[in-house]
Formats: C-alpha cells, sequence, structure tokens
C-alpha cells in the first residue's frame, strides 16, 4: 500500500467525517456519538499557528490523521498529539507513520522535548503502538471518561526527546552544608 504523508487541507473534511463518525474511532476516543460536520471540521482545524496537521492518503482517499498541539508559555518545550485511522486499514501501519512524522517533526523542526496525551486503558493497540516509539505509561487517571454507560480509565502517557532522560531528584541537587 502506498501511504503518501503530507498537510492537511481543508478539502479533507470529508474523509476525516467519515473516519470520526467509524464506530472503532468513537470508542477509542472521547468523541460522542452524531457530531455534526461542523462539529469535526473545528475538533481537526488547527487551534494554533504552532499546530501540526498531517493526514495519510492512499489512492486519493484520506485514511489517517494526525496532529501535534504544542503548548506555551512554561510549556512550550511540551505537546500533546491525536491520531486517528480509517478502521478500513487500521493495522496496515498507518498510525506508525502518522506518529514518526508527529515525532520527528517535534525533535528536529519544533524543539518540543516532551509529547504526551491520554489512552483507554483498555486500547491495547495504541498503547503498544506508543510504546513502539518511547511513550511510557506516567500514571492512571481513575474513572477519566464515561464510555457505553461505564467510567473508565485513562493511562497518561509521555515521550521524552533525545537528551531527555531521567533526571536526578531534586535532593540529590541540592547541597548539604553541615554546621
Amino acid at each position: 500500500m502506498d501511504v503518501n504523508l503530507r498537510a492537511m487541507r481543508e478539502a479533507d473534511a470529508p474523509d476525516l467525517f467519515e473516519m470520526y463518525n467509524q464506530p472503532a474511532f468513537r470508542f477509542g476516543t472521547l468523541a460522542l456519538p452524531f457530531e455534526s460536520f461542523e462539529a469535526v471540521k473545528a475538533w481537526a482545524a488547527p487551534r494554533s499557528p504552532r499546530d501540526v496537521h498531517l493526514v495519510a492518503e492512499v489512492d486519493g482517499r484520506v485514511v489517517g490523521a494526525a496532529a501535534l498541539r504544542p503548548f506555551y508559555g512554561r510549556r512550550a518545550h511540551a505537546a500533546e498529539f491525536w491520531l486517528a485511522v480509517n478502521e478500513d486499514v487500521a493495522g496496515r501501519g498507518i498510525g506508525a507513520k502518522l506518529l514518526a512524522a508527529i515525532i520527528d517533526t517535534a525533535d528536529n523542526w519544533l524543539n518540543v522535548t516532551r509529547i504526551e496525551m491520554t489512552v483507554f486503558v483498555d486500547n491495547t493497540r495504541a498503547i503498544a503502538l506508543y510504546e513502539r516509539f518511547g511513550f511510557e505509561i506516567e500514571g492512571t487517571h481513575r474513572a477519566a471518561s464515561f464510555r457505553n454507560g461505564a467510567f473508565v480509565d485513562v493511562h497518561c502517557m509521555a515521550r521524552l526527546g533525545p537528551g531527555m532522560g531521567p533526571r536526578p531528584a531534586l535532593s540529590s541537587l541540592r547541597s548539604t552544608t553541615s554546621s
């Protein structure tokens, strides 16, 4: 399958709308059923000039999308992202290609050294993908969302970029003085 990654365009909205309304997408995200076309367009639109929105295209059809949304101020080194793959092509590497492009942009173009997101604890396929790209589970938010009539937990996951490995504990950085 020949996959072309490119910047998202307004003309991609119908394919994004189709993907957004697939049961697998709604189950794995905070999406509600019966979202309007306008609501999906607003969700997919950049919120800032710093946002990076990509699509994966196969034979002229958008079958995947991703966005990197950098934060500001004291969190300018960090960003969140989202990723979506059409269920017709799930498991064929589209998500990995999109995630690799997001990470390359963060590491090599934006100096974003922390990428973070939340994922439902039962979304094992997504968690495995994120872990393959260096994301780690940092904690779990209990009863974070309501889905299919029940509260569900989400993991918060993050990836630290090159050179951002473990930091020494604050206590080990303080100098000790003796009287």
